[in-house]
């Protein structure tokens, strides 16, 4: 190599300059032509914008976004159907594979045409120079822009094989109207994927983009059919298909209109517009157009029935439990109308929430060891601050149980179990569930936050649900752990892997136990009032389910739990019109459980996480771990954070006088004759209503004559922290610090507290006796006094870990 290289400097040195001279000018065109001929195509040969494209998880199509310019141009067809190939290749250019861009003896023959014609009559165009022409938008037809064509043509094919070369021009190729490339025809043409047309389809394809004059189906059909018929006998002529069918495919007729593309979730459609459109045109979700499609047309039908009573909006999601994709959206069931609200996507809308977050606060408290599964509530007329909670019945139990107010969703004991629980606490467990509309302090919303006082969606609600079930799951079936990131929002997008990352964990926000015991609860089947006619709703499996409707009618929402599936419905006006039949349990459930039916059935309900439960002696009647004085008594598997409950508060030895009619004590009967006996005893406002419902409780005895009751009650008592010696500052799921919070109980509830920190005045409450403090670590003195004089004082420290 080094001697012909010597070799070749030695002669170039002999050469004269004249020669020198015509030597170096040729060299440099020669370098000058490699780099023109190398950088004559752009790096991107088609720049036009395309069609939005959703697809079901497998490809199905589920909706279209005409493009930018108006044009239904779908993105490049990755694989092209061999019939079709093997159609467009017979009727544009039959030595596609051969030639290098441009076929010499169909070019030779255009040549001889046009010379005669004085003009182009004739182009001898392979694909690959029709590919560049659409490329630079069909230029006119002139001998120059030929040129242009065979050079660029050369060029393309040495940088692209022949399957992308075939690739780019059906995917850019007219085919009538505003229909551009294969995909795009064979959906508005056939309503099918071009992977599952027939010879004929194809045939007829594959001669419209060369026949600009038949691309009315209609008027031409009869040419066109010729045309199409004529390919099918080259075809049949070649041996590529057999008289049969080439004898099947010459009596399929011509479509005589073209055909809408489907829209079988427009909202999702247009939300994955809005959200992916940037990155990638053609996005393929995780739903299956066959759930799909039966939602669509159960919303449809019921949303027809619901019009009637002016009902103008309905929205269903349905995901799966494991994953947290999104198997059926329907964002509104008005969308095929030209009402002013049919683009408002439902599932996204923040509505007030009704009953939908008691499940939540129950499964806290429990979480908490603020109460038991079946702990009493307080459910008597209540006025808190100008709040006046009802029931949706308007009656009163007196004392119920919790899972039992879950069950009737009886909203006075939600209400007094959230404010023993904690505004600011309860925030805190909403966020971490992924509630982000839910983002005001604990004075914005007030105790009518359990009740509907705040806003959510169905997304983000069904999304909670979910978790929680995820959670629940995963404990029981990788050995008590949790993971840590079962908690998230659901997903529409197909081979999402932002959850891929698992992370064990000994703890959770909501443990496993409190979150079965929810689920628990809410299968219940038994409702009051108007929902006396539910078991007319049930399913053959057991299912968790909650229904709310928020103040003035306005909102009904419906979720269900299974260990597969959460199913979410909400109905209502997306204007905010109230109307009297907007009612959860009469019009969302309907549509719930006929959504549920659809759906397969799961094997195996929720495992129970034991190894999160204590089994503890349990009071029959007030549902608290049993005190001494307690007589009937039950064993039940309980959330092992229960521990720290408090002991039966209702049942107490009292001393009764002979005959057991009247309360004594030592001052005024003989010691040796007073009877001791346990006594279900329940303060007096409760004691008036759960005396109504249950007949069978016996108020406490009046006191003798001459008897002067001899105890004593404590005037105020700190029940947050519980144990106030030294404070813990939570840290949230995300790692963000919070505000201690402190929380005081008065025996009277018109009372007014003063709050003193380290003997500086701090605070003042009245109803609600709460506040939350940023607190640096150290120690404090915490001083309250009432209104009428009375104190309490307390000494803690402040710790940024625990010890």
């Amino acid at each position: 190599m080094k001697k012909l290289a010597f070799k070749i400097i030695t002669k170039i040195k002999k050469l004269n300059k004249a020669k020198k001279i015509i030597l170096l000018t040729t060299v440099l065109l020669f370098f000058s032509f490699i780099i023109i001929f190398y950088f004559s195509l752009p790096k991107e040969l088609f720049t036009d914008p395309y069609s939005i494209v959703v697809y079901d998880r497998d490809g199905a199509l589920l909706g279209v976004k005409i493009s930018e310019d108006q044009q239904w141009r779908f993105p490049n067809s990755e694989n092209l159907n061999e019939k079709f190939k093997t159609c467009i290749i017979n009727f544009e250019d039959k030595r596609f594979r051969h030639h290098f861009g441009i076929d010499p003896i169909a070019f030779s023959r255009a040549i001889k045409q046009n010379l005669v014609s004085s003009k182009i009559v004739s182009g001898g165009s392979t694909i690959t120079m029709q590919t560049i022409r659409l490329m630079r938008k069909g230029k006119k037809r002139t001998f120059k822009e030929k040129f242009i064509e065979v050079f660029l043509a050369l060029r393309l094919e040495c940088g692209y094989s022949k399957d992308e070369i075939l690739r780019l021009y059906v995917s850019h190729a007219p085919f009538g109207g505003n229909v551009v490339g294969i995909e795009a025809a064979a959906w508005r043409y056939f309503g099918r994927d071009q992977n599952n047309l027939s010879w004929s389809e194809n045939a007829m394809l594959a001669v419209l983009p060369n026949s600009p004059s038949f691309i009315n189906t209609v008027k031409n059909s009869e040419k066109l059919k010729i045309k199409r018929d004529i390919l099918l006998k080259k075809l049949y002529d070649k041996k590529i298909i057999s008289r049969t069918e080439y004898e099947l495919a010459i009596y399929e007729e011509i479509p005589e209109h073209p055909q809408p593309y489907p829209m079988y979730a427009y909202h999702l459609v247009s939300r994955a517009t809005k959200e992916f459109s940037k990155t990638s045109n053609k996005i393929q979700t995780t739903l299956d157009i066959k759930y799909q499609l039966r939602c669509n047309e159960i919303v449809r039908n019921f949303n027809n029935i619901y019009k009637q009573n002016n009902i103008n909006n309905l929205a269903c999601l349905v995901l799966e439990v494991e994953t947290g994709n999104v198997v059926a959206y329907v964002g509104n069931a008005d969308f095929n109308t030209n009402t002013a609200e049919k683009d408002v996507d439902m599932v996204l809308a923040n509505r007030s929430t009704g009953s939908v977050l008691k499940p939540f606060l129950y499964a806290a408290a429990l979480s908490d060891g603020e109460i038991l599964p079946a702990t009493l509530l307080k459910d008597v007329p209540t006025k808190i601050a100008g709040f006046s909670p009802e029931n949706y019945d308007k009656q009163y139990s007196g004392a119920v149980p919790a899972d039992v107010a879950l069950a009737h969703s009886l909203n006075i004991p939600f209400v007094h179990l959230l404010r023993q629980y904690g505004i600011f606490k309860f925030l805190h467990i909403l966020k971490n569930l992924g509630l982000s509309s839910i983002n005001k302090d604990s004075d914005y919303y007030g105790l009518s936050l359990i009740l509907g006082g705040a806003e959510a969606n169905l997304w983000d609600l069904c999304s909670a649900y979910s978790s929680m079930a995820r959670s629940l799951k995963y404990y029981t079936s990788h050995q008590s752990k949790y993971n840590f990131n079962s908690y998230f929002k659901a997903n529409y997008l197909k081979n999402n892997s932002e959850k891929e990352n698992l992370k064990k964990s000994e703890t959770s926000f909501l443990n496993a136990a409190s979150i079965w015991w929810t689920f628990e609860a809410m299968s219940s089947v038994n409702r009051p009032g108007d929902e006396k006619n539910w078991q007319n709703f049930s399913s053959k499996q057991k299912v968790a389910w909650k229904t709310g409707t928020s103040f003035g009618s306005k909102d009904a929402w419906a979720i269900a739990i299974t260990p597969d599936y959460v199913i979410g419905v909400w109905v209502g006006n997306a204007t905010g019109e109230p109307k009297a039949g907007i009612l959860g349990q009469k019009i969302a459930a309907p549509v719930l459980f006929e959504i549920l039916r659809l759906l397969p059935s799961y094997k195996n309900w929720f495992s129970k996480p034991f190894d999160n439960m204590l089994k503890l002696a349990i009071c029959k009647k007030s549902g608290y771990i049993a005190g001494q004085d307690c007589e009937i008594i039950d064993s039940v598997f309980v959330p092992e954070t229960s521990i720290n409950t408090q002991t039966c508060p209702y049942h107490k030895k009292i001393n009764l006088d002979e005959t057991e009619n009247f309360a004594v004590n030592s001052n005024c009967y003989p010691i040796d004759k007073i009877k001791r006996k346990s006594w279900f005893v329940l303060p007096p406002a409760m004691a008036y209503y759960y005396k109504l419902k249950n007949t069978d409780y016996q108020p406490f005895p009046k006191m003798m004559e001459g008897c002067r009751e001899g105890e004593t009650q404590k005037i105020m008592e700190i029940i947050y922290p519980n144990k106030l010696s030294k404070v813990y500052i939570p840290v949230s799921i995300q790692g963000d610090t919070s505000a201690a919070v402190f929380k005081i109980a008065h025996i009277d509830e018109d009372a007014v507290i003063y709050w003193f920190l380290n003997e500086k005045y701090v605070a003042t409450t009245k109803y609600i006796h709460e506040k939350e403090f940023s607190l640096k670590a150290g120690n404090y003195i915490l001083s309250l006094v009432d209104n009428k004089g009375n104190r309490l004082s307390r000494q803690f420290s402040v710790v940024s870990k625990l010890e």
